[in-house]
């Protein structure tokens, strides 16, 4: 045999020698050869479907998805403000209920009242823990809290400017007062004593003056005052109705007035007066004003009339206490001429709605209202 047929026989036999080495290496320690290139077996991202803005089909529809408490229009947007009744947080949504956000994310238990200020910047908000009350001062732009002081047990903004008024109980001596003061206490003025242990505050708009009366109790005569602002005499405007509550238009120039009609009664009327408590005329219509809200004319209102008032109800003394839920109706009033029309349609209201805390945008194209039935906040696209 010839050297290189040799030389030829021992390559080929080193060759194969190493070739079935290099086999049983890849069976033992390699696994299976890859069949598709690793960067295409990287996990798929995970993509968190976007919900579908909600668009209403219906003259009447939910914005909110959650219990609210003092939902309000937010300053110079298109969107609405509002405290989560069960959370105490802040949130922001626009007029649909769609691009909710978190306007605050701060925790607040036992929540149980909010009245923002004029500039929808602060609040005083009403807690409520082991049976006690207490207010305290929020504001959301400097991020600052502050306890009101103790024996305050209502509190309403000043119409312009930073200020509140309060009525004051004083322990020692059992008086109750109406004050003005900064929110922290200071620079207060004492303005009139009450002889009510519970009482509504408004200042009347495009005045000097702030207006306050006892909270309607059918049992009870209702009495409404002002007092200027700077201090002075207090005036008596109106008395003689029982279980009124009272509600200002923009201007100061007229109050809508809910009242009983008889002490104790079971049927509840509106009616309208002056700034001074004159022209005192029957609007007729049975409801509450605390189911109407003023136009910017100061002359026409949007109510709700409610429906399915037990015939044995004291009103609003019932109604307040909620051992009854409404079943509402939709309304424009002149409080001129008295000419009542229907905003929407019975066949087109396809819920139960008792309706309180009513508000408008801007142009009052959307009527806003708070459904007690269930919490949420609600739109009537008018």
């Amino acid at each position: 045999m010839s050297i290189s047929k040799k030389i030829f026989i021992f390559s080929l036999t080193l060759f194969c020698i190493t070739m079935l080495f290099f086999g049983i290496y890849n069976f033992a320690f390699k696994g299976p050869t890859e069949e598709i290139p690793v960067e295409e077996k990287k996990a798929p991202e995970v993509v968190i479907p976007k919900v579908p803005p909600k668009v209403s089909t219906t003259p009447i529809t939910a914005i909110s998805d959650e219990p609210v408490l003092a939902p309000t229009l937010a300053k110079d947007t298109a969107a609405i403000k509002y405290y989560a009744k069960n959370s105490g947080r802040v949130y922001q949504i626009d007029f649909n209920g769609n691009g909710k956000r978190v306007f605050s994310d701060k925790e607040l238990i036992g929540l149980t009242d909010v009245i923002w200020s004029p500039d929808k910047n602060k609040v005083i908000t009403e807690l409520t823990t082991a049976g006690k009350t207490k207010f305290y001062y929020y504001d959301h732009i400097e991020l600052k809290s502050i306890p009101i002081k103790d024996n305050v047990d209502e509190i309403a903004w000043q119409n312009s400017g930073n200020r509140i008024f309060y009525k004051y109980y004083e322990t020692a001596t059992k008086k109750r007062t109406l004050s003005i003061s900064d929110p922290d206490g200071t620079n207060w003025v004492k303005l009139a004593d009450i002889d009510f242990r519970n009482i509504s505050i408004a200042q009347i708009p495009q005045s000097s003056l702030v207006s306050f009366w006892n909270k309607p109790d059918a049992f009870f005569e209702t009495i409404l005052k002002s007092v200027p602002v700077v201090g002075g005499e207090e005036k008596i405007l109106l008395k003689g109705n029982f279980g009124a509550d009272y509600l200002w238009n923009h201007n100061g120039t007229s109050a809508i007035v809910s009242h009983s009609d008889a002490k104790g009664g079971t049927k509840i009327q509106l009616s309208i007066i002056n700034s001074n408590g004159g022209e005192f005329k029957n609007l007729d219509l049975p409801t509450l004003a605390s189911k109407c809200v003023w136009l910017k004319d100061n002359t026409n209102l949007f109510c709700t009339m409610p429906g399915k008032v037990p015939p044995s109800a004291i009103m609003p003394n019932d109604y307040d206490q909620e051992k009854f839920h409404t079943a509402d109706t939709f309304w424009k009033i002149n409080t001129v001429t008295g000419e009542k029309n229907r905003i929407i349609e019975l066949d087109k209201i396809s819920g139960e709605y008792d309706a309180t805390n009513l508000f408008l945008n801007t142009d009052e194209s959307i009527l806003f209202f708070t459904n007690r039935t269930d919490g949420k906040l609600y739109r009537l696209t008018l």
